[in-house]
C-alpha cells in the first residue's frame, strides 16, 4: 500500500526560484504526519499544536499550495482552500497507482476547540479511477472480487445443464411415467 504525505506551502514561494518551505501537518493521534493511503476511502482525524509550521501556514492569509509525496517521488501538487480548523473533503484520482490529481477544500462549519492550543481536522477522503468522477476506486475494487473467469462460467453452464437434466430425468422416471401408466390401465378396465 502506497503511502501518501501530505505536504503545504505558502503558494507565492512555491512559485520562486528560492526552494519553498514544505511542511504537513504532524497529527497528535498517530504521532506521525497525516499520511492517505492510495486507493482507501474514509474519514480521518489530524489534531495538530498550535504554533507548528502547517498551523502558522493554515493560519497566515497567503494561498497554500500542496502535494502528495511518497517516500520516492512527489506526485501531485494543487491548492489547498483551507481554514485553520474544520472538515475538508479530499479529492483524488488515481491511474495506475499513481496520483494524476487531486483537491482539498474546507466544508461545513469549524470543529469546535475542544482542548486549548490543539486545532482538531477530519479529512474525508473520496479516490476516484482516471480523471473522471464516474468510477470510485473502492466500488472497482469490489467489482473486480466478483468477475468470473470464462472458464469457470463455462463450468458453471454445464454443471447447471446437468442438474437440470438429472431433475427432469427423476421427475419424468418416478412420477410422470407411472401417473400415465395408472392412467391408462384404469381406462383399459373400463
Amino acid at each position: 500500500m502506497t503511502q501518501l504525505k501530505l505536504e503545504c506551502s505558502n503558494c507565492l514561494t512555491a512559485g520562486n526560484e528560492t526552494e519553498p518551505e514544505w511542511s504537513g501537518p504532524h497529527c497528535l493521534e498517530t504521532d506521525s504526519q497525516l499520511q492517505f493511503v492510495y486507493g482507501n476511502d474514509g474519514l480521518q482525524q489530524c489534531s495538530i499544536k498550535q504554533g507548528t509550521p502547517f498551523h502558522r501556514l493554515l493560519s497566515a492569509t497567503l494561498p497554500i499550495c500542496c502535494r502528495l509525496s511518497t517516500e520516492a517521488e512527489t506526485m501531485s501538487e494543487f491548492p489547498l482552500y483551507a481554514s485553520t480548523k474544520g472538515n475538508y473533503n479530499v479529492v483524488l484520482h488515481g491511474h495506475k497507482s499513481r496520483v494524476v490529481g487531486a483537491a482539498i477544500y474546507a466544508v461545513g462549519r469549524p470543529l469546535p476547540n475542544s482542548v486549548p492550543g490543539v486545532t482538531t481536522m477530519q479529512f474525508n477522503t473520496k479516490w476516484y479511477e482516471g480523471t473522471g468522477l464516474s468510477t470510485l476506486m473502492a466500488n472497482k475494487r469490489h467489482q473486480e472480487e466478483f468477475i468470473i473467469s470464462p472458464i469457470v462460467a463455462i463450468m458453471f453452464c454445464i454443471l447447471s445443464a446437468c442438474v437440470v437434466y438429472v431433475i427432469g430425468r427423476v421427475y419424468v422416471e418416478s412420477y410422470l411415467i407411472p401417473q400415465l401408466l395408472k392412467q391408462q390401465g384404469t381406462k383399459k378396465t373400463d
